[in-house]
Parts: C-alpha cells; sequence; structure tokens
C-alpha cells in the first residue's frame, strides 16, 4: 500500500508539473521560397501564438520568445595563406562538418537578460557555440579558425543575431522576420521557436519551409548531381562552342 501511495503521489506530482506548461502554436508565412535566376533575397516572417496550458490556465505574466532557424548542413574549409619561397600559398586549415548553411537567432530581448549562460551553451544558440561544434580537424589556432569562420559567415548574411528580432503584437502573439540572402543554399530549413519565462523554457515549436531553385536554375543543379559526366561533357562543349563562335566574330 505504501508503495502504491507513493506511485499515485508521483503521478500527481507529474501532471501538476507538466499542467504549467505552456503551449505553443508555430508557424511560417511562406513553407517554400524559389529561387530563380533573378533572385536578390527574401524575408520570411514567423508568427506564433502562447497557447493555455494542459490544464486550461491560459498565458499568465511576462514571456520572452527565442527563435532560431537553421539551413541545411555541409563541410566548410576555412584557410589561411603564408607567404612561402616568395609567394601566398595555404598554410594552415580547419574543416568544420555538419555546418549549418543559415544560421539566425532572434530574440524578444538579449539573450543574456533571457537566459543563464549555462542555458544558453546548453542550447546551443550562439554563432560561437555552432563554430565550435563543428569544428572537425584543424592545423592552426581554433580560436583563430572559429572567429574567420563566423567573420565570413556574417559577412555573406549567412550566420546573424538579432537581439530584439522578435516582437510581441499582443502579450501572447509574436512575430519576427528573417531575411535570407541572395546566396542562400537551397534545402530544407528548419525554424525553431522557445517560449522562456523565468530563465526557463516553458514551451517550444518547429516548423520546417523549402528553399528550392526552379527554371534553368533548377535543371543545371539537378543535372550537376545527378547526371555529373553528362553535366561536364556539356560544359566543356559548351566552352568549345562559345570559344570558336567568338573567334569567328573577332576575325570578321
Amino acid at each position: 500500500m505504501a508503495l502504491r501511495g507513493l506511485l499515485i503521489l508521483m503521478l500527481v506530482l507529474a501532471m501538476a508539473q507538466t499542467g504549467h506548461a505552456q503551449d505553443l502554436v508555430f508557424s511560417t508565412s511562406n513553407r517554400t521560397v524559389w529561387i530563380h535566376s533573378n533572385f536578390t533575397g527574401e524575408t520570411i516572417t514567423l508568427f506564433g501564438n502562447i497557447e493555455p496550458d494542459l490544464a486550461g490556465q491560459a498565458p499568465q505574466g511576462h514571456y520572452d520568445i527565442v527563435v532560431v532557424i537553421r539551413g541545411p548542413v555541409g563541410d566548410r574549409v576555412v584557410r589561411r595563406k603564408a607567404r612561402q619561397f616568395g609567394i601566398m600559398l595555404n598554410a594552415d586549415y580547419a574543416l568544420f562538418g555538419q555546418l549549418p548553411s543559415y544560421y539566425r537567432v532572434l530574440s524578444s530581448r538579449p539573450l543574456e537578460t533571457i537566459l543563464t549562460r549555462e542555458a544558453i551553451a546548453e542550447m546551443g544558440f550562439t554563432v560561437e557555440a555552432q563554430a565550435s561544434a563543428a569544428l572537425e580537424t584543424t592545423t592552426g589556432n581554433v580560436p583563430m579558425f572559429e572567429n574567420e569562420l563566423i567573420r565570413l559567415m556574417e559577412k555573406a548574411s549567412l550566420f546573424g543575431t538579432a537581439e530584439r528580432g522578435v516582437s510581441f503584437l499582443s502579450p501572447t502573439f509574436f512575430t519576427a522576420r528573417a531575411a535570407l540572402p541572395s546566396n542562400v543554399s537551397s534545402g530544407l530549413f528548419l525554424a525553431q521557436a522557445f517560449v522562456v519565462r523565468d530563465g526557463e523554457v516553458v514551451a517550444r515549436n518547429a516548423q520546417q519551409f523549402i528553399v528550392q531553385k526552379t527554371g534553368f536554375e533548377r535543371f543545371l543543379g539537378d543535372a550537376s548531381r545527378n547526371q555529373p559526366l553528362l553535366y561536364g561533357l556539356a560544359c566543356v562543349l559548351l566552352a568549345l562552342v562559345t570559344g570558336w563562335f567568338g573567334g569567328v566574330l573577332f576575325r570578321r
């Protein structure tokens, strides 16, 4: 009987703790972003609403939102050039594996005022955490290569942080806007929203959207991946024809 009572007490406590967890509705304005020949970038809007908890209690108090957007992962190499034998050659390098091709963090306030440093590190929210986690091998100074990777990705508008990139339109309804640059990779993107209250994540949700090439660009991309031999021969043939045609024009 004592064991049964203990189990019932644990179940009640678990239900009570679960009842305080809020629910979250989260979505994106566009599930597919098309890349065409004159694509100059696009801004995607994300929005959500904090719903009542499992006990039906409406959200009360102050909440903060953190939105994280990740693009398709891939490998990137950062190299350092050095003068050797009087010319500049590649020297040390660092390989970053499974690095998000796009990573952006938007929050309703600066992260340090929403979460503790330990929680931020555990969740891996910062661009520094992404670079550190992706580093696989290096022949040089680790902090230098990580900082250089972040600098290059931020310069290309592929990494970024917006400390007040989330706005509340009501006490529970929020929205955020993220810019996708013209050089964004195609593929599956993941957008995650976290509801934070008193330094703890009380709800989360995620949505996916696709960045996809269309038209002739899509045909070239598919051909280069699926038919690399034919694609290479076509490129060589095109170069020969272009060179021959240019020679004919200049002779005239």
